[in-house]
């Protein structure tokens, strides 16, 4: 499966109108994903969660997500299938619990804008779940995203973006001493005297991963 940074653009719970109120980014590598939704108004996170993406059929293309890890604790899986619109978006059209409606299960429908760098699809991504299962981290192309939900429930979350070759922090939250930064990861890739194989395991900043999810090799 071909690696991805998607942009959302569009969230409607049925039946009320289409918003979009977060900044939101998810990255797809392999069979795994990580999302990170920040509210807008409040620069906080609004929901995040990472875990497997299962392809279940490819036409029309309909997925399966699991939640891993999950900032609001939801833990039924997602299930939805595309559409592809006119302006080259995709329409995510599913049922999943609603976090404003006390997690009852509602459909709704997400558009979605693969702003994937082109030149990007043949520079390594990859997503890393550390060995404990509390975290992940992953890059695509300029993005990268590391989010972890420790045993007593805390979430915190980082996102760093590649502007002019250089990576900066452009949004933090909890405590994110227990993250690496993406250059910790870089380093440690280019460290390796043998390639990355999924399922291998790594040590970044003194803590085990497990690579679940390559692409671009």
């Amino acid at each position: 499966m071909q690696s991805q940074v998607l942009q959302r653009v569009s969230v409607r719970w049925l039946p009320d109108p289409a918003y979009e109120d977060t900044e939101t980014v998810a990255l797809n590598v392999g069979g795994f994903f990580i999302d990170l939704r920040v509210t807008k108004e409040t620069s906080t996170i609004q929901w995040s969660r990472a875990g497997e993406r299962i392809i279940l059929k490819q036409e029309p293309l309909t997925c399966r997500w699991t939640h891993i890890i999950d900032s609001l604790g939801l833990t039924i899986p997602d299930e939805a299938h595309f559409i592809k619109m006119e302006n080259g978006d995709d329409l995510e059209v599913g049922t999943t619990p609603c976090p404003h409606r006390n997690g009852a299960m509602t459909a709704y429908e997400e558009v979605w804008r693969d702003v994937t760098a082109p030149a990007s699809l043949h520079e390594p991504s990859w997503i890393l779940q550390s060995s404990d299962g509390a975290s992940f981290v992953g890059k695509v192309g300029s993005v990268y995203l590391a989010i972890r939900k420790s045993s007593d429930g805390a979430f915190a979350a980082r996102k760093e973006t590649l502007e002019n070759q250089h990576w900066s922090v452009s949004f933090e939250s909890g405590d994110v001493q227990t993250l690496p930064h993406v250059m910790q990861v870089l380093e440690e890739i280019e460290a390796q005297e043998r390639d990355w194989d999924v399922g291998q395991k790594v040590k970044v900043a003194n803590v085990e991963y497990v690579i679940r999810g390559l692409g671009g090799k």
